[in-house]
């Protein structure tokens, strides 16, 4: 709580109520406002904590991203292959191609 602030409240309470009572109420107050903001400072942390990853989290992601690149490096192979297969044996052109590149045929 601000210093003016708490002054101005500890005045108007004094007057009402008497000094010690003042004293004591503000008191009573302030453990109030800092009990709560302990609680709020727990509750976001946790709320932070069980939002960020974690360092086996990360490790367990990297190891999954590591196993789908190995997985789409092997299918980007068998499809090459695949391309490659399919447009030797649909062109004509290619087949004599290779056939000369081989030397097969002159």
């Amino acid at each position: 709580m601000s210093t003016t602030l708490s002054i101005e409240i500890y005045e108007i309470l004094e007057e009402k109520l008497g000094k010690n009572e003042a004293k004591a109420f503000l008191k009573a107050v302030e453990a109030l406002i800092d009990e709560i903001s302990l609680k709020r400072k727990i509750e976001t942390k946790e709320d932070w904590n069980s939002e960020l990853a974690t360092k086996a989290d990360i490790v367990r992601l990297e190891g999954k991203i590591e196993t789908i690149k190995i997985d789409i490096e092997w299918k980007l192979k068998l499809y090459f292959i695949i391309l490659l297969f399919t447009i030797i044996l649909v062109s004509p052109k290619a087949i004599d191609l290779i056939a000369k590149l081989l030397g097969v045929v002159k």
